[in-house]
């Protein structure tokens, strides 16, 4: 018979050794976690095949017969087709008022709008980069493996395209863009600060290995942030804008956007949940007291003549216990 191996988190973990502790507890017997896990297995893959009108094991011709037949209009079609419908229109109205906004504001000079002291570039960067960022980033960094590559050429261009800009907006200078007067300084609570405290928060999450290019890049970030900071200090460099600040406004701009969401908020993270991952990985350990503990891993396969445990890598917990 064909052999599945399969990984689970942490806490699909716990809460197979909590059904395996009240299944024992009720019954009195050991309780096998691979077992139950292929139970639950089994049920839900006979729900959906009932869901699907197939029978239980279906064969290639049950498979072709149920595709071949005439798909009924899905039920939620008209829901769909309304809240994309209204997505649009909510969507052109915001347009719309924003554009009354701007003319408004900057043309017919209505003061309630604050927009005539906000008349530069710099002051719309402040207030929209921001989110962009925030809101971007993450799902770039999550789902970055599945953009292709003209799409990150198209990125890549885009973003020396803005850094070209910058540089004529310095060098002209354009003062339309406010760049003039901003320092180095000033682009780290921009830009930087926020696109490191969004990778910082979400790289993790996203499951990413860290790449020896990914090492390098932030090595030759580190470097470029030195070599800055001597010739801010040192070499008297205006443009960085360092002279004037001191430690403690150094400790104003990284200590809470990097120690809190790199330090505290995982410690904290760890306290609420009582620190399941680390008590599921003790649970699914070799030696850890279960009858059966095995290596790290999930088996759900059986070979022709008896249940075959594949173990997966070291990191998943295991189902025997």
């Amino acid at each position: 018979m064909p052999a599945l191996t399969t990984i689970i988190e942490p806490d699909e973990f716990l809460g197979l050794c909590a059904i395996a502790d009240l299944e024992k507890e009720a019954s009195g017997s050991q309780a096998d976690v691979t077992r139950i896990a292929r139970t639950l297995m089994h049920g839900a893959v006979s729900a959906r095949l009932t869901e699907l009108g197939l029978p239980w094991a279906p064969s290639a011709d049950d498979v072709q017969r149920r595709m071949a037949e005439p798909r009924p209009p899905a039920a939620d079609q008209p829901a769909t087709a309304g809240r994309e419908r209204a997505r649009k229109y909510g969507l052109s109205a915001l347009l719309g008022v924003a554009a009354l906004l701007l003319w408004g504001g900057y043309i017919r000079g209505w003061q309630w709008t604050g927009f005539q002291a906000n008349q530069q570039l710099w002051d719309w960067l402040r207030l929209l980069l921001l989110p962009v960022v925030i809101g971007t980033l993450p799902l770039w960094i999550k789902h970055g493996r599945s953009i292709s590559r003209a799409r990150h050429a198209l990125f890549g261009v885009a973003a020396v395209a803005f850094a070209g800009f910058v540089a004529v907006g310095y060098l002209v200078p354009l003062r339309w863009t406010g760049f003039s007067g901003n320092t180095l300084w000033s682009w780290y609570g921009l830009l930087l600060l926020p696109a490191a405290v969004t990778t910082l928060v979400a790289w993790p999450s996203a499951g990413r290995p860290l790449r020896r290019r990914h090492k390098t890049g932030l090595l030759v970030l580190v470097a470029a942030w030195a070599a800055t900071v001597f010739g801010g200090y040192v070499l008297h460099w205006g443009w960085t804008g360092y002279q004037g600040n001191t430690l403690w406004d150094w400790l104003q701009l990284l200590l809470l956007p990097l120690v809190v969401p790199t330090v505290l908020l995982p410690a904290a993270g760890k306290w609420f949940t009582g620190h399941a991952a680390e008590r599921a990985e003790a649970a699914g350990a070799p030696g850890a007291g279960r009858p059966d503990a095995g290596a790290p891993g999930a088996g759900a396969g059986r070979d022709a003549e008896a249940p075959a445990r594949t173990a997966p890598p070291a990191r998943a917990p295991a189902l025997t216990r």
